[in-house]
């Protein structure tokens, strides 16, 4: 996990400007890796900051885990194969495009052969979550290239 710098040493906004601003404010805090203290008067002091500063953007090998997780779910109605259901649908978003792929893959061979599977339809839908995600991550990678180039 990365140093994290102490709030003081950060810029501060208010809420009115975060809610003006805030897709302007979100792209800066990404581009320049930078956290920003929302502070108003009378109110708590929040922190924005990226994820990434907390190593959620590092899935790797958290992907191998949640791959053999969700080979297992598949097959099983058991407490342990729910869970592993229930945690793809809270955190697929911390997900990176190496797992959601590899996750998809999955998906698709075993939705292929429905049979096989407990109750295919909520599999579908999963399916449907991840690729919309997946295409956003790379929507984003690309226009990130893009910007990059000029």
């Amino acid at each position: 996990m990365r140093q994290i710098p102490s709030s003081d040493s950060m810029e501060r906004i208010s809420r009115k400007e975060l809610a003006e601003n805030l897709d302007t404010v979100l792209d800066r805090v990404l581009r320049e890796d930078i956290g920003l203290v929302i502070s108003d008067e009378g109110e708590k002091d929040l922190v924005l900051c990226p994820a990434s500063w907390f190593g959620f953007g590092d899935t790797d090998g958290l992907g191998s885990v949640i791959t053999c997780a969700l080979r297992y779910a598949m097959h099983t109605e058991d407490k342990e194969g729910q869970a592993a259901l229930q945690y793809l649908r809270s955190h697929f978003w911390a997900f990176g495009e190496k797992t959601l792929a590899e996750i998809l893959t999955d998906l698709e061979r075993e939705l292929q052969q429905p049979e096989s599977l407990k109750n295919p339809q909520i599999w579908q839908e999963l399916q449907g979550l991840l690729q919309q995600q997946l295409d956003a991550l790379r929507k984003d990678s690309s226009a990130a290239a893009e910007d990059t180039h000029n």
